[in-house]
This record gives C-alpha cells, sequence and structure tokens, in this order.
C-alpha cells in the first residue's frame, strides 16, 4: 500500500472522527487532553465490556468515587457494590488496587507514561497505551480488538493467513505521527458504523476504494457452541422474609461477590449436593422446576434451585450471613445471583399454600 493510499485514509478517517464522533463522556477534554481520572476508570470498565453496558455504571460509579482519593479510601466492599452487574470483577478488584496505590506511591497523580502505568495492576498493553496516549497526549501505538480488526482488513490480513505480518508495523505505516489518541478513536467510532466484526457495511464504506478487504460472507458463520456447567443453589428462607448469603471465594469466578449457597460449577449434568447442612428427615424441600441461566463469556451456567425453609434445617455450617431484600443491597451481588434470589422468592409467593 503506497504512501497517497495511506494518506488519503487518514484524511477520511479524520474527516469522518470531526463529523461523526460519539460524544462519550470520559471523551470530553482539558484542554488538549482527557481527564486521566475518568479515563482510568473508563478504561478499565471498557475491557470486554460494550460501550453502551459501560455508560450507566461509569456515571454512577463516578459520582461515588469522584476522584482517585475517594476511590482509593474506599473499602473493597464499597468498590464492588459500585461495580455490580458490570460483570469481570476481577477488573473491580485491580482498579481498586491501582487507585491505593497511586494514592500512596505517586501522590494522587495518575502517571504518563506507559512504562509505568504498566507496573499498574489490571493495566496491560492496550490500557496503558490507551491512557497515556488519551489521558496525556503520549503518541502511543493504540490498538484495541477494533482498531486491530480495522488494520487487518485494511491490509486483507486474515486471522488464519499464512502471511507473516506484524500487526504494529502494520499499525506504525497506518498511524500518522501525531494526534494518535484522537486517530485511535477515530477508528473506533469508524468500526462502531461501518468496519463491524460481523456483517462489515463494505457496499457504502467511504473508503472501501482504498481498502484491501474482501468481504466473505458472513451470514454462514458457524456459532461456536459453549462449555456448559451445572450447579445446584439453595435458597434458604425465613417466614419473615430474611434468606442467607455467602462470599465466593477470592479466586473463584465472581471472587468477593455474595452469592446463595451453590454447589462447585461442574461440566458433569448430574447436580451434586452441598454437605454442609443436613434438613429435617420428614422434610422435603422444593426443588424449582426452571433451571436459572446465566452466561459468562466462556462458558454457561445452569443452576437448579432448591428452596429450603429455615425452621428445617438441623445443621448450617455454611458460613454467610441473613439478609433480606432491603439489606442485601449493602452487598456486591452478581446478576447470576440477582436472578436467583428473584425467581426464588417469585415461585415462593406463588407455592406458599404448598411450602
Amino acid at each position: 500500500m503506497n504512501n497517497i493510499r495511506i494518506h488519503t485514509l487518514q484524511r477520511k478517517i479524520k474527516l469522518y472522527y470531526k463529523k461523526n464522533s460519539r460524544l462519550l463522556p470520559w471523551r470530553i477534554k482539558l484542554g488538549k487532553n482527557q481527564d486521566p481520572y475518568k479515563t482510568l476508570i473508563s478504561e478499565i470498565m471498557l475491557q470486554q465490556t460494550r460501550v453502551k453496558a459501560v455508560l450507566d455504571y461509569y456515571k454512577v460509579f463516578l459520582i461515588k468515587f469522584p476522584d482517585i482519593k475517594s476511590l482509593a479510601l474506599a473499602s473493597e466492599k464499597e468498590v464492588l457494590i459500585a461495580w455490580s452487574g458490570l460483570g469481570y470483577y476481577r477488573r473491580a478488584f485491580n482498579l481498586h488496587r491501582a487507585a491505593k496505590i497511586i494514592f500512596k506511591e505517586y501522590n494522587g497523580i495518575i502517571p504518563s507514561e506507559k512504562i509505568v502505568l504498566r507496573t499498574l495492576p489490571g493495566i496491560g498493553e492496550y490500557t496503558s497505551s490507551a491512557i497515556a496516549s488519551f489521558a496525556f497526549g503520549k503518541e502511543e501505538l493504540v490498538v484495541d480488538t477494533n482498531v486491530e480488526r480495522f488494520i487487518k482488513r485494511i491490509f486483507n490480513m486474515e486471522d488464519n493467513s499464512s502471511k507473516s505480518y506484524n500487526l504494529k508495523e502494520l499499525g506504525e505505516i497506518l498511524f500518522p505521527k501525531k494526534n494518535r489518541g484522537d486517530f485511535a478513536q477515530a477508528i473506533m467510532d469508524f468500526s462502531n458504523d461501518y468496519c463491524t466484526k460481523l456483517r462489515p457495511k463494505c457496499h457504502n464504506c467511504i473508503i472501501s476504494r482504498y481498502c484491501d478487504y474482501k468481504s466473505l460472507d458472513t451470514s454462514q458463520k458457524i456459532k461456536v457452541k459453549k462449555n456448559k456447567k451445572y450447579c445446584v443453589s439453595y435458597f434458604i428462607y425465613d417466614l419473615k422474609g430474611f434468606f442467607f448469603i455467602r462470599r465466593r471465594p477470592i479466586s473463584e469466578i465472581l471472587g468477593g461477590m455474595y452469592e446463595i449457597p451453590s454447589t462447585l460449577w461442574k461440566s458433569s449434568k448430574k447436580f451434586s449436593n452441598i454437605n454442609l447442612i443436613t434438613l429435617d428427615k420428614n422434610y422435603n424441600p422444593i426443588f424449582l422446576n426452571k433451571l436459572i441461566k446465566h452466561d459468562f463469556s466462556h462458558f454457561t451456567l445452569f443452576s437448579k434451585v432448591i428452596v429450603i425453609k429455615k425452621e428445617k434445617l438441623i445443621t448450617n455450617n455454611i458460613k454467610g450471613l441473613w439478609v433480606n431484600k432491603s439489606t442485601i443491597k449493602r452487598f456486591p451481588i452478581s446478576n447470576l445471583t440477582k436472578k436467583v434470589i428473584d425467581y426464588s422468592f417469585e415461585e415462593i409467593s406463588s407455592l406458599k399454600k404448598f411450602l
């Protein structure tokens, strides 16, 4: 690809961005650059999560923690509650740890250099480049999944291509020498409108004449089947509306979040029992018919819910606490746990005469 085509591509992408850039709250600039703290929060939230899903959580999070000091001095529980529902909770732990380090070791000032940013928890190649570029005007090569897809298509490099290439080298060819942060965000917005992952709009693309991508028929794409896992959730409740929750181990998925006690998540369809409780031998708990389905990035979990009256427990060796619909708001819970709680109460209400 010659220099004339490259310069034409750059000019058209810049012009597109000038007319069509998305109005995102973290992009508001202070002078020439974005606010470093808001950029840090948004970039961590945007890891593996779409912009649309992040917007509401970002606004609430900024109200709760308006600066690095308030975030650093907050408890882990407070941070997780503010993050509840956004998923990938390891990001919240890492963000909190990073804020503490910045507050303690850098006097509350977010580092501007990529090499320093990379030493912070949860900040890798892309995020460090993005913060350095968007918030401090550093001329870094900012390549997320959208930019990577754009570069590969411009140079017609398929994922399974036998041709050898270096994404960074191609990026250096495509990106201008100055204002690289704006150019990266321009590509992100352009990809959101035209160069989408599935069914790219090549037929009416404003740069199709300068792009080497050979559009494939995406309608025939084969869906990759996710692995399935299964567990049993024990919804233990009393007549006053209280129910039992416990904190998941930090090392596990959804670690640090609170849940309705469940068995280990296994690939076997055979539902196992939890060995930490024993029931009155004459009591038959209610097995709810519907399986709770919850999608994670690499597998789908199916949870069978068993409803148990507290009064019928002989022993309960599960470490946890009792909450109700009001006090549960003080604890961080995932969307999965919310589904289990809502479904359990819904079924209890409809089965009252049988329970």
